[in-house]
Order: structure tokens, then sequence, then C-alpha cells
């Protein structure tokens, strides 16, 4: 609410300057031919309306900016929260596996990728397959959709073994993420049916991958879900759990 009421000034404050600028570049120049005008506009009115335009620039310039500076602020602290809490998780082995409900600084780091490397089972020759795959994080649902043609090996896979591997992380991309970590999700990744159930996940992965049309929407084209059962975390000096169902914690 208090951005959306910083947005509002400035947008007020750009209509008032505006209509200074075109009122002093538009009418003041021709004060002198029209005798109505003159009389009307004192000389202190006409100092004032050019002294704000030459203000007022510099104020909304350096209100931007410092709106800028707090914003990248904030979003430096946030990070650093993140990075805070993954590290905890991280190190301490009775916090792993994570499973759903995720924790929700684990599900905005989510929210932010894109790519995952998607591993599926090749049943008739006892092998596995790996995808890299445009994916969409459904926090609500703690669901991932993603996209495949029907007409590919991992579709032909998925029909007789739903069982998956999803390896995500933000290694190298910016300001965006936190560039620290990967997670790795397992779960069973099925093939969306009801067709507006389909049509509701494209929708939501159409919009997170606007880029990427050709992949999304087609007559060929299935919606993939994936039910995430667990989840590990890595992060870059390699502290991770190393974790299975035979096992447990080890």
């Amino acid at each position: 609410m208090e951005r959306e009421g910083e947005k509002s000034k400035d947008i007020a404050f750009e209509a008032f300057w505006l209509d200074n600028s075109l009122f002093v570049l538009l009418i003041l120049p021709h004060r002198h031919s029209h005798s109505s005008l003159k009389e009307t506009m004192s000389r202190p009115t006409t100092i004032a309306i050019q002294l704000s335009l030459f203000v007022l620039p510099i104020f909304y310039i350096y209100r931007k900016n410092k709106r800028t500076v707090e914003e990248q602020k904030n979003i430096k602290a946030e990070r650093e929260k993140e990075r805070a809490f993954l590290s905890s998780l991280v190190k301490n082995p009775s916090s792993q596996p994570l499973r759903p409900p995720l924790p929700e600084i684990v599900q905005r780091v989510l929210s932010r990728c894109s790519f995952a490397y998607l591993s599926t089972i090749d049943v008739d020759s006892t092998s596995s397959h790996l995808s890299l795959m445009r994916f969409t994080y459904l926090p609500e649902e703690e669901t991932i959709v993603m996209s495949t043609n029907v007409k590919t090996k991992k579709y032909d896979m998925l029909e007789k073994q739903n069982g998956v591997a999803l390896l995500i992380h933000d290694f190298g991309e910016g300001d965006n993420l936190t560039g620290e970590y990967s997670i790795t999700l397992n779960g069973t990744c099925s093939v969306v049916r009801d067709v507006v159930m389909a049509e509701k996940y494209r929708s939501a992965h159409l919009k997170n991958n606007p880029e990427y049309p050709q992949f999304i929407v087609g007559k060929d084209i299935a919606m993939l879900r994936v039910d995430v059962a667990s989840a590990r975390i890595c992060n870059i000096n390699d502290e991770v759990l190393k974790w299975n169902v035979m096992s447990g914690n080890k």
C-alpha cells in the first residue's frame, strides 16, 4: 500500500509538472500578442511558474532515485534473509528432507526460477532420461507445471512410470536470485487429462514464460503436473544433506 501511495504521488507530480511545462511552452511565448492574458498574468506569477519548471524536474529525479535505492536495499535485505534461512536448512540435518508445505522462503526461490532439469525413468531400457524444461511453480497448490509435445520420448516414459526428479538452481542468474543454491524436488509427474485444469495450468505457464508459446500452446502440447513429495537444498559450498527413502538421513 505504501509503494502504491508513492506511485500515486509521483503520477500526480508528473501531471502537475507537465501542465506547467505546457503552459509555459505554449502560452507564455505568445503573451505579448494577447492583451487579456497580459493583463491577467502578473510578473511574479510568471517567475514562479518558470522557477517551478526548473526545480520540479530536479526534485522528481531526486525522489525517483531515492525510491530506487530504497527498493534495492529492500531486495538486498530480503536476499540476505533467504541466504541465512537456506544455510540453516543445509547445516541442520534434522530439517531435511523438506516436505510440503514448503517454507515460504523456499517457495519464493522456486517462484523466481524458470529452468529445471527433469529426470524421468525409461522402464524399457532400465535407464534414465534428462530434459531441460521451462516450468512454473504454483505455491498455492505446491505444484510444478510444465508442457511437452506428446511426440517425445519423455511423454512416452511418463505414460509408463511417473516418478521424477527436478533439479532447479539459481547459479549465475544475476541479482534476481540468490545465486547460491540448488533445489532438488522429488515427486510424481502426471499428464493433465482434465481439459479445464489443463487450460488453467497452460494459462499460468504461458504467463510465466511469455517468450516460449511454441512450447506451451498447440494441439500436440500436453500439460504436465508434478506433485512435490520432498525437496533437498545444496549451497554453492557443496553443503548438502544426502538422503533417500531407504537409508534416511546420513
